[in-house]
């Protein structure tokens, strides 16, 4: 069994590439069970920087399965974006998702969001049946890399969070913040930590609004700021300075046309977008509009990346932290099969030396003393032993689920095992 992710992040895929594996909280039951038919056991983490999908199986069952799910699922031609995807298997995988979960692979290196979102798509995952056994154990432990990196390193420290750079953008906007009028759209974390973000950095009106307008009101009670309804979007545009759009609509809902008319009100008055939803909410044709300055997520990116540097001798740190503990997950991932493998080995060992051992003792009848008995039971076991000691020590020390997989075929330990109804090689 191995371990397999497939995806595409903020390095690999533009956005409007990452915007065709994007998946809602809405969309995700369905989503993970259209991935628990195709291949079994799988995980979606889907943030506004990376789509990924991790599964667990044999090859080539399991990456026939993902590609088909990718087809299926997303309605995307594979051949067409096959080369913005990157695949990592077995402990590459885990060197992976225990980088993705320290912040380590993020597109603000030491943000701290990523650790929720990893145990965010974990518990979706077990919400909908589709994790358990190996590939459980992978996600609790990246979660414990994860939290184990921010402890024991600085790497979190100065990260510019999307959040924090809401900030940054609406100081370059004016010095004092306190007067600017701040407009989110959509209530999901994202958005609500933008706007905390402004609002303790002395942002004093806040605008909230939803689709559903009930918790509109919730999150703006929240900020102690107002709730609007999702149709007054085009009027209110005509008296903020930022909007901040993070919802899971699958369609834009902020327009050229609208902006258009909003700044056509107020020509003189810059007017800031900031889309951090992915698929995007604001139409990108937007920035086009006179005085309006608009940013996604991946413009974030790139203003973010004025403190990196800070961060850099701390992210070493935090990789020698991930790269000892792939080593330990490997360690142990190894035993979980190796140990069943020994153990079903000597099994079979012992059991042909007694059958050959008691059709001797009772072809050779009284002639056979008890102490000669003895002396052959000795031998036999000790011929055992000596046998089986360099694969087991092998194994034990050096073997790979490869390895594994080839002692049990060529042993024929599977074929014992479904002959005596034991399963215990076997893994869930």
């Amino acid at each position: 069994m191995d371990f397999l992710v497939v995806g595409l992040n903020h390095r690999t895929a533009p956005l409007d590439i990452r915007e065709k594996l994007a998946v809602t909280k809405e969309q995700l039951p369905d989503t993970l069970h259209a991935l628990g038919n195709a291949v079994g056991h799988g995980v979606v983490l889907c943030t506004c920087n990376r789509s990924e999908i991790y599964a667990m199986g044999e090859e080539p069952d399991l990456d026939e399965g993902v590609e088909a799910f990718l087809n299926d699922h997303f309605g995307v031609s594979l051949p067409d974006i096959r080369h913005y995807l990157y695949s990592y298997r077995d402990m590459d995988c885990v060197h992976h998702l225990f980088r993705v979960a320290s912040s380590l692979d993020s597109m603000i290196l030491g943000e701290g969001e990523i650790l929720g979102q990893v145990r965010d798509a974990f518990g979706a995952a077990v919400q909908a049946d589709t994790v358990e056994g190996p590939l459980s154990r992978l996600f609790h432990q990246s979660l414990r890399v994860g939290k184990k990196v921010r402890r024991e390193t600085a790497i979190g420290k100065n990260a510019l969070s999307v959040s924090r750079v809401c900030v940054q953008l609406a100081r370059n906007l004016r010095s004092d913040i306190s007067q600017l009028k701040v407009l989110v759209i959509g209530v999901g974390e994202a958005g609500e930590l933008a706007a905390r973000s402004l609002k303790d950095s002395g942002v004093e009106d806040v605008i909230v609004t939803n689709r559903t307008y009930g918790r509109a009101e919730e999150l703006a009670g929240k900020l102690m700021g107002e709730a609007v309804p999702f149709g007054a979007i085009p009027e209110v545009l005509k008296g903020v300075d930022i909007v901040i759009a993070s919802t899971d609509a699958p369609a834009y809902v902020l327009e050229p046309d609208a902006v258009w008319d909003a700044m056509a009100a107020r020509p003189d008055r810059p007017l800031f977008l900031i889309d951090i939803a992915v698929p995007r909410d604001i139409h990108p044709d937007s920035g086009l509009v006179n005085n309006v300055l608009l940013y996604d997520v991946d413009d974030l990116r790139t203003l973010s990346d004025s403190n990196r540097a800070e961060r850099e001798r701390e992210a070493q740190l935090a990789e020698d932290i991930v790269a000892k503990e792939v080593k330990q997950f490997a360690k142990s991932y190894r035993a979980l099969e190796v140990v069943p493998t020994i153990s079903a080995l000597r099994n079979k060992a012992d059991e042909i030396r007694n059958k050959e051992l008691d059709r001797l003792v009772k072809r050779m009848g009284a002639t056979l003393g008890l102490e000669d008995a003895r002396h052959l039971d000795a031998m036999t076991r000790a011929l055992v032993n000596k046998l089986l000691h360099s694969p087991t020590t092998f194994l034990k020390k050096s073997g790979t689920p490869d390895h594994v997989r080839m002692a049990r075929e060529l042993f024929g330990l599977e074929d014992q095992d479904m002959a005596n109804g034991d399963h215990s090689g076997e893994r869930d």
